[in-house]
């Protein structure tokens, strides 16, 4: 038993130990965290009132396998009791770790079966900005080191891939940008920044690309990198021809493309991953939250065997992590591997998406919900003023609705002006009659 006893209740101790990011530091410290969580099995958690939710979120978009796994806990104990820690450099790794990387290439896209492991989506993508560089140093053009991202895209909060983050109320009293980081217009077909009309237009949120590239000139730019679907601006889909014309954009001007599949990788929409849905596949892919179902951190960037032979050279790569490849996070990411496989989780979060994205779509006979879009169980609702000239709310709509779906019982997300909602990848379809029937009462319940 633990001699650590709280002294306080639950929500005073939060307030008097924790800083949270996120949320309103003034509010935090007057009132505590809403939701405090105490325990989860399943697709459900409870908090220290001993309320039960339905988690449609996943956790953060993570929980894939679910909670409570007994599979992932036994696997971190053998492999705790076994081999507890080994670095993975300066000449050591583990068999746990080249277990994992050898499972872990016959999931990935054909292609990308090199491997950097990490501890969390930020760090992936911070290596892969890193392994861009190195690569064209390599290869004798250090100058070509600049990395372009988009609008609305998230990336992260390390200092690196925050500046690649085109969300600003990420930079706030955080200093200057980085001059190196670039981000181009959005693409947001809903409410496109160019003033078009899918498919009447020519794809000008990818010829953004085209613009920026030559702007900074080709020999300055190291890699693109963009979520497939926007995550935390709201669940926003591209148009199917987009990201195979942003390919074709990068091997014309000789840029490295980074897709970032930390949220929507291992089954979340339908598909190993996203990029699949499109028929492309980039040079490198950042991946964590349903590698592991967030049971323990690891992130990695899958690459090709050619940017690997690119950087082959005298001297080591000059990046590593303590914990990075850690065994028991490998070991416990091949265990979440073998039950995403083994329980067909990928097909379930098709058949159950689509299903979903059916249901949700009848929402639009209320005047105040938008475009509906989803692939898998990863999907999103938009709320607005007026259908017609889709018009959002300024007054946090979306955070009002969504505390009334939690009231019935249901977590899920405002993301811009989107409820977004990704539960867990082995719901049932009463799991999900569940979710839609607390969302379903919400919303009609609800006055804008």
């Amino acid at each position: 038993m633990s001699k650590f006893k709280l002294g306080r209740g639950w929500i005073e101790e939060d307030k008097l130990h924790m800083l949270h990011g996120g949320v309103p530091l003034d509010d935090f410290a007057e009132n505590g965290t809403p939701l405090i969580l105490d325990s989860a099995f399943g697709i459900r958690v409870k908090d220290i009132h001993g309320r039960e939710y339905i988690d449609a979120l996943g956790g953060a978009v993570c929980t894939s396998c679910g909670y409570g796994r007994k599979e992932l806990a036994e696997t971190a104990k053998e492999q705790m009791m076994k081999l507890s820690y080994a670095e993975s450099w300066s000449g050591i790794t583990s068999t746990a770790a080249i277990e994992y990387a050898h499972a872990l290439a016959e999931f990935t896209p054909q292609g990308l079966d090199r491997f950097f492991f990490v501890n969390s989506g930020s760090e992936a993508n911070e290596a892969a900005y890193k392994i861009a560089r190195y690569y064209w140093a390599t290869k004798g053009y250090e100058e070509k080191n600049k990395i372009i991202s988009r609008n609305l895209g998230y990336h992260g909060l390390n200092m690196v891939s925050m500046w690649a983050t085109g969300m600003p109320r990420f930079h706030e009293k955080i200093g200057a940008p980085d001059p190196d980081i670039v981000n181009i217009t959005e693409c947001y077909c809903y409410h496109c920044p160019f003033g078009k009309d899918y498919p009447g237009c020519n794809l000008e949120c990818a010829e953004a690309l085209v613009e920026a590239i030559e702007k900074l000139g080709k020999d300055s730019v190291a890699a693109f990198v963009a979520e497939p679907i926007y995550g935390v601006s709201g669940t926003i889909y591209p148009p199917p021809e987009y990201f195979p014309k942003i390919q074709e954009i990068c091997k014309n001007y000789d840029v490295l493309f980074i897709l970032d599949e930390v949220m929507t990788g291992f089954g979340r929409t339908g598909k190993n991953f996203a990029c699949e849905h499109w028929n492309v596949t980039p040079d490198m892919l950042c991946m964590s939250k349903g590698m592991i179902s967030s049971a323990l951190p690891i992130a990695g960037v899958a690459f090709t065997e050619g940017i690997f032979q690119g950087m082959l050279c005298s001297g080591p790569f000059p990046h590593l992590h303590t914990c990075g490849a850690h065994p028991v996070s490998c070991a416990v990411a091949k265990r979440n591997l073998e039950l995403i496989i083994e329980e067909n989780l990928v097909e379930n979060s098709a058949v159950m998406g689509k299903y979903m994205l059916d249901e949700l779509t009848k929402l639009q006979e209320y005047p105040f919900i938008g475009q509906v879009q989803g692939m898998g169980l990863f999907l999103g609702f938009e709320m607005v003023q007026d259908q017609k000239t889709r018009e959002t709310f300024k007054n946090k709509e979306e955070k009002k609705l969504t505390n009334a779906i939690l009231e019935e019982g249901v977590i899920v997300r405002p993301g811009g002006s989107r409820i977004q909602i990704a539960p867990p990848l082995i719901v049932t379809k009463d799991d999900v009659d569940d979710i839609l029937a607390a969302i379903k009462k919400a919303v009609a319940n609800f006055k804008p």
